[in-house]
């Protein structure tokens, strides 16, 4: 029989509260896009901001959550700015790796490589 652990403290409630699940499916087209941009996309989640977007909006427009500018969501014109700085360091990053076929410190062990 298990028992409840003791000195634990109380639970913690979600940090954006509580909100209804989508019972009726009113959200489902969006959030299908959503996971199925993910899946094309490897997890990589900028890829598909806006249906992220798009998504939320959604849930909030039915009241399936608490009405918020998405700038406070992490949607802003600022985000999209690292989003590109992230995607070409990305690419500066993988470009020679993809291509040329990645050995691990080989760049480095060149630059660095003693003459004896």
């Amino acid at each position: 029989m298990a028992t409840p652990m003791r000195g634990s403290g109380s639970p913690l409630a979600p940090e954006k509260g509580v909100f209804p699940l989508d019972h009726f499916g009113e959200c489902k087209k969006g959030m299908k896009a959503y996971l199925s941009c993910l899946k094309r996309h490897g997890e990589e989640a900028s890829a598909c901001r806006q249906l992220s977007a798009d998504y939320l909006k959604c849930r909030m427009e039915r009241e399936l959550m608490a009405e918020q500018p998405l700038e406070e969501l992490g949607f802003s014109n600022k985000a999209e700015a690292v989003k590109g700085e992230n995607e070409k360091k990305a690419e500066r990053r993988e470009g020679p790796s993809k291509s040329e076929g990645f050995v691990g410190g080989v760049r480095y062990a060149s630059r660095g490589a003693r003459k004896e």
